[in-house]
């Protein structure tokens, strides 16, 4: 279809008012897009995949052009839809910033707030995650939370997107068209379990033998030889796609992986894990916040940026900056 023909298919809908019934049409379009599908997205709509599909059937003849082919192959965005789904995610945008500004005229935060965080975080004693949710709230008893899990790259997609407002986790390589800020120190270090041969040495220097007993767990998250090059040579038969996998895997006594110290010291003080050679195996690191470059914060993604800081570990608070991705 050409560009003039799209424009004329959806003249219908853009020039004329846009009624209820229109933006309940482009809410379930949404829904469906982020399910992935008709079928994944029952639950989220609490409706049957046959009203699913009369809405999107009414969508698309409203509009005038297939959104999406659907069937065996599979659910996936026409060139058609993929256009509109980024016209929706602005509409909505601007709609959640609208009833931001209105709320901030009587002085309560209302709308929604999309947040998207490393898994494991709230296991960290100095996360000021639980904290700047409960004052953002006490200033806005009504405003809706939506908190995602995700791993690192996950969470920057996720941000650049527009499905959520900011991210916070541990960001090796800085992406074009982010804006990042330091929150506070969260060092890594190379932990084994109790059960392994090297638990009873552990602060002692590898010797070229010990090598032979090394078997490391990968982090699917992340590029291993390029954010770990002094673990590069070890052998390895395990990948973990979550921090909570690397732990599981170092305490069968098998593995040996890195977790952030704040996350492995439970297994530490219970005497199941320990460090391996920390002055050569540390990875200082550094919990951030991650937002768009390009786009302003709304206030009420503002006020948890800045719940966020006051929050944080108080030896960190020098840290706090505002640092540009690197091209």
């Amino acid at each position: 279809m050409s560009k003039s023909s799209r424009n004329d298919a959806t003249s219908g809908l853009v020039l004329a008012r846009l009624a209820k019934t229109d933006l309940h049409l482009l809410s379930v379009f949404m829904t469906v897009v982020e399910a992935g599908g008709f079928s994944a997205a029952q639950v989220a709509l609490n409706v049957g995949q046959s009203t699913i599909s009369r809405h999107m059937a009414d969508l698309e003849t409203r509009l005038g052009m297939r959104l999406c082919q659907r069937g065996r192959v599979g659910f996936r965005l026409t060139e058609e839809g993929r256009m509109v789904h980024g016209a929706c995610q602005k509409m909505f945008g601007a709609l959640e910033e609208f009833r931001t500004e209105v709320g901030a005229i009587s002085g309560q935060l209302v709308g929604e707030l999309s947040v998207a965080v490393i898994d494991n975080w709230v296991s960290d004693s100095r996360s000021p995650l639980t904290a700047a949710f409960h004052d953002i709230k006490a200033r806005g008893p009504d405003l809706h939370i939506n908190i995602h899990v995700l791993a690192p790259d996950e969470i920057e997609l996720a941000v650049l997107d527009g499905r959520v407002a900011l991210g916070v986790g541990v960001f090796h390589h800085h992406r074009p068209g982010l804006a990042y800020g330091a929150l506070y120190d969260d060092p890594l270090e190379l932990y084994c379990g109790r059960d392994h041969p090297l638990f009873d040495r552990a602060s002692k220097p590898l010797r070229s033998r010990d090598h032979d007993v090394i078997d490391y767990v990968r982090r699917g998250y992340l590029a291993e030889e390029k954010i770990s090059p002094l673990t590069a040579a070890f052998r390895s038969t395990a990948t973990a796609h979550q921090v909570e996998g690397v732990a599981s895997m170092i305490l069968t006594g098998l593995y040996v992986g890195y977790l952030p110290v704040s996350f492995a010291s439970q297994w530490v003080d219970d005497g199941l894990m320990r460090s391996l050679m920390p002055s050569r195996f540390r990875v200082n690191t550094t919990i951030e916040i991650v937002t768009r470059r390009s786009a302003a914060l709304s206030l009420v993604a503002g006020t948890f940026v800045d719940a966020l800081k006051d929050n944080a570990p108080r030896d960190q608070a020098a840290a706090v900056s505002s640092k540009k991705a690197r091209h």
